[in-house]
């Protein structure tokens, strides 16, 4: 099979993965579920080749994630966006610091988690360079989503935010892994938010596809 990893030194990279039910195989398909932390070898392709990986281990071993429902889902649908987004080659060590912490932190995780990808995907807007506008004082202010930016009066077009709207978002975009653990939103307000990331990201990143996964997260959190 091919798995797309977003590795620590290239960046988004696709490999070979040799699927074998041998006993003695050091690379075992089991090991690449969505967020899967590894630590791998590669033997380097050739000619328009994928690299074919020849030995894989867990880099971090999750103790909640793969056991609960309610991450497990969560986590699918984080890796949906990641698939999406994350497409540029080259190191980022910053953003693959924020990946590998956000993660561990989540795991970690023993207050409700409904509302972790929600801090998650406002959080990962600024390592992709389309973090919100939001400096100055927000007051009567209605918050452009297309031009990322807050402006004075409403805009021509639909994707604005109104004053008190805006203000609910800066909010929002201030509280953090530390201090979500006094979020907690309500049905409606979670599928708000949900639907506003969404549409964020179709504006910022070209060709951003529909997620799949949200009807399924939305049913469970409901």
């Amino acid at each position: 099979m091919i798995a797309d990893m977003y590795t620590r030194e290239r960046g988004r990279a696709s490999f070979l993965v040799p699927v074998s039910r041998g006993k003695r195989t050091k690379v075992r398909s089991v090991m690449f579920q969505p967020l899967s932390m590894l630590t791998f070898t590669a033997n380097a392709g050739r000619g328009k080749s994928l690299p074919r990986l020849s030995e894989v281990q867990p880099y971090v071993i999750y103790d909640t994630i793969p056991y609960d429902v309610g991450k497990s889902a969560v986590a699918i649908y984080i890796a949906e966006y990641l698939v999406a987004v994350l497409r540029e080659e080259g190191e980022n060590e910053a953003l693959f610091a924020y990946l590998d912490y956000a993660l561990c932190f989540f795991d970690g995780m023993r207050a409700p988690c409904a509302d972790f990808h929600i801090v998650f995907l406002l959080q990962l807007t600024r390592f992709l360079g389309i973090y919100p506008n939001v400096e100055g004082v927000a007051g009567n202010r209605y918050f452009d989503l297309q031009a990322g930016t807050l402006v004075g009066e409403s805009p021509l077009h639909s994707h604005y935010l109104t004053p008190e709207d805006t203000r609910n978002f800066i909010g929002m975009l201030r509280i953090d892994f530390d201090s979500m653990h006094g979020l907690s939103l309500n049905r409606k307000a979670r599928g708000e938010y949900l639907a506003l990331i969404q549409n964020y990201y179709s504006l910022h990143v070209p060709d951003f596809p529909d997620i799949k996964s949200s009807d399924v997260l939305r049913e469970l959190f409901d």
